[in-house]
């Protein structure tokens, strides 16, 4: 009886990691440094008390780990980086990175937490399915993600192909993001954005669960008034001409 028990769900196990396999896709992270230098950088962002608690309310109230609640601001962050709705980033999950798809096509943060737990809570009850093995019976040996997230927060070297870890660690009695990076791919600047972005998101969750997510822009409103702004260059006033007779005069 036990020996059926462990086949039945070593079968579970490779048909669900056939399909995440099977289903492909790609996520990058976009090439955001001028000046890329080769090496590993850290960047530290403390999460508010008051945004901790609100996020551990929000969990118990859905009866979900906390882990959800990050990974599904995580996946919002993916998203808006790569432009993607369905997204793939790695997962710790005790000595095992998984590679974790996702999918950010939800109206509200309501749905997409939901569905973010409930791919969660598949990947961790398949994690000991021996998923190397498989990955080169289908000869998929290359990792389809850029990006880690790791619920566990323990330091580790950044594999051959991540851009970015993102750790979630505690510091005594604060809860801490820590970003690991690629300094050839991302520079200070922009860990410490894909940081705030992250903080966005939880504020957004925590504040309306039931808020179309899709409506709501993570950037700050400095960020937000360079792009508006900033990024069009000067001022000038117009000429009273008209495009062909500006073109004919040059």
């Amino acid at each position: 009886m036990h020996s059926s028990a462990e086949a039945v769900r070593a079968d579970a196990g490779r048909d669900f990691w056939r399909g995440v396999l099977a289903a492909g896709g790609s996520t990058s992270m976009p090439r955001w440094t001028r000046n890329p230098i080769p090496g590993i950088a850290v960047h530290d962002a403390a999460l508010p008390s008051e945004l901790v608690a609100a996020s551990r309310r929000l969990a118990e109230e859905l009866e979900v780990p906390l882990s959800a609640v990050l990974l599904a601001a995580h996946a919002k962050v993916l998203a808006a980086l790569s432009g993607e709705r369905d997204i793939v980033t790695g997962y710790v999950a005790g000595t095992c990175l998984l590679p974790c798809p996702l999918t950010t096509d939800a109206e509200s943060w309501r749905e997409l937490l939901l569905d973010t737990h409930r791919v969660e809570a598949q990947l961790l009850s398949h994690a000991d399915f021996p998923l190397h093995k498989l990955g080169r019976e289908l000869d998929m040996t290359r990792p389809a993600f850029e990006t880690v997230f790791d619920p566990t927060g323990v330091d580790v070297e950044l594999g051959e192909d991540i851009v970015l870890r993102l750790g979630i660690a505690q510091r005594g009695e604060v809860l801490v993001l820590r970003l690991r990076y690629r300094s050839d791919v991302l520079d200070a600047d922009c860990a410490a954005r894909i940081a705030s972005y992250h903080l966005t998101a939880l504020e957004l969750i925590t504040a309306d669960l039931d808020a179309e997510h899709r409506q709501q822009s993570l950037l700050s409103a400095e960020e937000l008034d360079f792009q508006r702004e900033g990024l069009f260059g000067p001022r000038r006033q117009l000429p009273a001409m008209r495009a062909h007779q500006l073109f004919e005069q040059r």
